[in-house]
């Protein structure tokens, strides 16, 4: 379904306009994430400890996706054993100026250069307080 629906309809939008549809629609929607792909593997012999803490699997997402601690639980409904968020400064700034995010379509890859743009700690708190899981 995603390479044949959803990665061609993303395809036709600016990169940065993806990216943030997306986010939006995990932010909505990601509840129903599991209906149109599938519930995450779940495998004990995945599990790991490190320095203490226990990780479903050691598959992680990686801080600079969600740098506003928006989609973060979603994510972690998708079948990540963990996610960083961030990066978040102290107080709110835009980023590097537009057009900073460029698909490299023949080498499945992405350039990011958006930079620090964040809502500002105060706001990654607050959103992370309204965890039910802390």
């Amino acid at each position: 379904m995603y390479k044949t629906i959803i990665r061609p309809l993303l395809f036709r939008l600016d990169p940065e306009k993806a990216h943030y549809l997306t986010f939006s629609l995990l932010k909505n929607f990601g509840s129903l994430a599991s209906f149109f792909l599938g519930k995450p593997i779940e495998d004990p012999r995945l599990e790991r400890e490190v320095f203490g803490l226990k990780f479903k699997n050691p598959v992680g997402l990686a801080a600079g996706l969600d740098k506003d601690a928006v989609a973060y639980q979603h994510f972690s409904d998708l079948g990540f054993g963990f996610v960083e968020i961030g990066t978040i400064t102290p107080k709110a700034q835009p980023g590097n100026e537009k057009k900073r995010l460029f698909r490299l379509i023949e080498d499945s890859g992405i350039i990011n250069r958006m930079g620090f743009n964040n809502s500002g700690v105060d706001v990654a708190v607050e959103r992370l307080k309204k965890n039910k899981g802390c």
